[in-house]
């Protein structure tokens, strides 16, 4: 399939009734948002806003050449620009969260709703665009994990369709499916490190659909694009492709209102020794399943993949040390799918949500919920576990065949 028959017209063609709901929801999910437009957190008044005041100190472009912040270049590019507008930096922040909530909708409604009828697709917008965590994300606090999100999301959606894209008439130059899922997964890895929680997903579209090892290639490719008006300002290489290392060395704590393996764990004896066991603990878990999905060679349709990206997403937050409370953010509207697929299963979703709100919580209200996040740690592993055991029974009823029902 080609990118333009997956935005075909006729597929797309909405009815009046159809824009009467997607122009409300638009309307409603932004009214919401706009309400939260002033508020403003340590992450914005400590941060955001001090990065985007230098940026304009340098005159904008100029800034680009100093270390200023810790976010990758591809962020920090949208906070240069919004440097010349002469207006209070949060209001462009989450101006743009908003744009890019409304594009991650679509997109994971074209993906959760991949196969379905046009009006599914429209409810899953509908759903996706309310779902809370993502209004507090970009509406409320102001964070950007939608970018990455998107992009993410995005790579999936090319595998799910088996996208070409041809460039040129005379003598076209054709992307390949995996060179344009490699391509958005480059784009993501240029906003977020979080992207990594999907390598199990790319890994077996290597695996089972025999992507090209050279496709890897696009994804430092993309970032060093993403590299480029940095590198014209002036700012060194080296400086630049150790973004990452450098922000792994930030925070010591174990876990940043994150409710996982490490909640239990309430002193720092140890704290070496039991960041590396719980992390070789957690890659043996991914290659265990790695293991499992390549002996089954179960069909790849939308539904396992997206299973496989949320078990990946709750493993490796859960596990992982250095996690904050948005982390789970790909995996929790990723389990969307469950309630898609059997709406016995919307508990999943729902579940998921509301967790991360009590985190979203403790760390935009300082609320001490005491005792729960033991609690809600434990409901992790439960989550975890249901969506493992999704895997294996979608494994277990394998065809023998691979690759996505067209």
């Amino acid at each position: 399939m080609t990118i333009d028959k997956l935005l075909d017209k006729k597929i797309w063609k909405l009815t009046f009734f159809d824009w009467i709901v997607v122009l409300c929801t638009c309307g409603l999910g932004i009214a919401i948002r706009a309400l939260f437009f002033d508020a403003s957190f340590p992450d914005y008044t400590v941060c955001l806003k001090p990065w985007v005041e230098t940026f304009r100190q340098y005159g904008g472009f100029g800034g680009l050449k100093y270390e200023i912040g810790n976010y990758t270049p591809a962020y920090m590019h949208i906070l240069m620009i919004i440097s010349y507008f002469d207006v209070e930096p949060i209001y462009l922040i989450k101006l743009c969260g908003v744009i890019m909530d409304i594009v991650l909708s679509v997109v994971l409604a074209m993906l959760l709703g991949y196969g379905r009828e046009k009006q599914s697709k429209i409810l899953l917008f509908s759903v996706v665009m309310l779902v809370p965590t993502l209004i507090v994300n970009s509406g409320v606090w102001g964070q950007c994990d939608n970018f990455y999100t998107t992009f993410s999301m995005l790579a999936i959606l090319m595998s799910v369709s088996g996208c070409e894209l041809k460039l040129g008439k005379k003598r076209p130059v054709v992307l390949k499916e995996d060179d344009l899922c490699m391509i958005m997964a480059g784009a993501a890895f240029s906003f977020k490190l979080q992207t990594i929680f999907l390598i199990p997903v790319f890994a077996v579209f290597f695996i089972l659909k025999k992507y090209r090892l050279q496709c890897i290639l696009w994804i430092p490719v993309v970032y060093f694009i993403s590299l480029i008006p940095s590198l014209l300002a002036g700012r060194g290489l080296k400086d630049l492709l150790t973004i990452y290392f450098r922000q792994t060395q930030d925070f010591s704590e174990m876990t940043l209102n994150f409710p996982n393996v490490y909640t239990f764990w309430q002193f720092d004896g140890l704290y070496t020794q039991l960041s590396w066991a719980c992390t070789l603990f957690c890659a043996l878990i991914i290659m265990i399943v790695l293991y499992y999905i390549y002996r089954k060679k179960p069909v790849l349709d939308v539904g396992f993949i997206c299973s496989l990206g949320t078990f990946s997403v709750f493993v490796m937050t859960y596990f992982l040390p250095h996690m904050h409370e948005r982390y789970a953010y790909m995996g929790e509207l990723l389990s969307l799918h469950y309630f898609v697929e059997n709406k016995k299963m919307v508990f999943f979703p729902v579940i998921s949500v509301l967790i991360a709100l009590s985190s979203y919580s403790t760390a935009l209200l300082w609320f001490d919920f005491g005792s729960l996040p033991l609690f809600i740690s434990l409901i992790r592993i439960v989550l975890i576990m249901i969506a493992g055991y999704d895997i294996f029974r979608r494994c277990k009823q394998a065809s023998g065949t691979s690759g996505y029902e067209k």
